[in-house]
């Protein structure tokens, strides 16, 4: 029975609610899940419509985007839960989102707001560092498979023509991708890396900031030919508003051979902001070094005397690279060089996130950590939080995540000596800025 028959009451122990979307191959549908009690996006495939081999290397690839997308936990990333078969046709469990694709997005004649583009840029360079350094490329970046949600928050999906580094599926000469957006070496049959990805992104910043295509054209045959032999307009002619290393991130993007664009995602990022680290300053916050010192405290925080030491350091880089991914390091790098209290630094890091929410809950867990050490400074020796401690936190992140909650807190409660650091671990295991911040509110 073809997916396009009817649609299911139940796929798995999904049970169906509606449809989401509609393709040549199958069909994404809204569902709820009764384990976890929460909604997921169920895209199930159309396996039926191959015969014999192309059936079983279709649903080989499939199962690919499982194991490449699930590799992945990262917040710009939209999560896999589930991989399995109905009815002999391939499904996902995938990450509701409530938002829009770029390309459902309304056109913008002109191009998009400036800030809007770089933070963008941003959120997508950020997953796709993330997933190139588990070996994850994802070689169909596009309008289509980056989606917004209402609160302005980018989540990269589909990597169903990924390729993980063992792969042995895809070989040379497949081509594979969507012709407006792949780079050269993919128009050519040849392997793709991260780079490859990158100059997707290049294309899709060209359209966000100018409103046209960079490699435009009436036919797939045209497309290429520019793809592969012509340079597009000088962006800067189409946008003379934009910043200058706006322009020269995507130029670089946009060279015809691998060798001359980023080499990194994390290069790229910091190019787009007009860093000039090394890629090792900006993922090493090892490499940071303060002299530690008396600080003051963030408004609201415990009063009291602290010292900038490197868990403050390396907690504060987590909670805002959540918030606008690894240009973390290089920011946190050039505030504390600014800044003489840990109020000025955070002010200051807190300033660079453009959603009031999120920085609401930025602030929020740097206040928690705050808290935390500063318990911890007044005891001494080991010290165990009690069951009741315990329970309630349980209970709380139970509201937010599942069963699993119980799992978690017993894995973080040995290495907490009190429960505002218990507190803080637990939240990075909430999705949504807004959601994490109503959890470190209830401590």
């Amino acid at each position: 029975m073809g997916v396009d028959a009817a649609q299911p009451g139940q796929i798995g122990r999904y049970r169906i609610e509606s449809v989401l979307g509609r393709g040549a191959m199958g069909v994404i549908y809204l569902a709820h899940d009764p384990a976890i009690d929460r909604k997921v996006a169920i895209k199930l495939v159309r396996a039926d419509l191959l015969e014999g081999a192309d059936r079983t290397e279709y649903i080989a690839r499939f199962q690919q985007e499982a194991q490449a997308a699930g590799r992945c936990s990262h917040t710009n990333i939209v999560a896999i839960y589930d991989f399995a078969l109905h009815e002999g046709n391939p499904y996902l469990a995938m990450e509701y989102i409530d938002g829009l694709t770029l390309g459902q997005m309304p056109s913008r004649p002109g191009g998009f707001d400036i800030a809007e583009v770089i933070d963008l840029a941003s959120q997508i360079l950020g997953g796709l560092g993330a997933a190139h350094a588990l070996g994850v490329i994802h070689r169909d970046i596009k309008p289509a498979n980056i989606m917004l949600t209402h609160r302005g928050q980018v989540k990269v999906t589909d990597f169903g023509i990924a390729r993980l580094d063992t792969s042995q599926i895809t070989g040379t000469g497949a081509v594979i991708g969507t012709p407006s957006y792949m780079s050269p070496e993919q128009c050519r049959g040849e392997p793709a890396d991260g780079r490859s990805d990158l100059f997707s992104v290049g294309v899709v910043l060209y359209e966000l900031l100018t409103g046209v295509k960079p490699f435009a054209g009436v036919s797939q045959h045209q497309v290429w030919h520019r793809l592969l032999h012509e340079e597009p307009a000088d962006p800067a002619t189409l946008r003379p508003d934009a910043p200058a290393p706006l322009l020269a991130a995507i130029r670089c993007a946009l060279a015809k051979s691998p060798g001359a664009r980023f080499a990194s995602a994390t290069d790229m990022l910091a190019a787009l902001h007009g860093g000039q680290s090394s890629r090792a300053e900006l993922i090493d916050p090892d490499r940071t070094v303060v002299a530690a010192r008396a600080a003051a405290v963030p408004s609201g925080a415990p009063a009291g005397c602290f010292t900038l030491d490197s868990s403050l350091l390396s907690t504060i880089e987590r909670q805002l690279a959540q918030h606008i991914g690894p240009i973390a390091g290089l920011l946190l790098k050039g505030a504390i060089r600014t800044s003489d209290t840990v109020e000025t630094l955070c002010r200051t890091l807190a300033g660079a996130i453009d959603s009031p929410t999120d920085r609401e809950s930025f602030n929020q867990a740097i206040q928690v950590k705050l808290a935390g050490s500063l318990t911890r400074a007044g005891r001494s020796g080991d010290a165990t939080l009690p069951e009741a401690d315990l329970a309630r936190a349980q209970k709380e992140l139970t509201r937010y995540v599942g069963p699993v909650a119980r799992v978690l807190v017993k894995r973080a409660a040995p290495a907490c000596a009190d429960l505002a650091q218990l507190w803080l671990l637990l939240a990075d295991h909430v999705e949504g800025a807004a959601d994490r911040a109503a959890f470190l509110q209830l401590l």
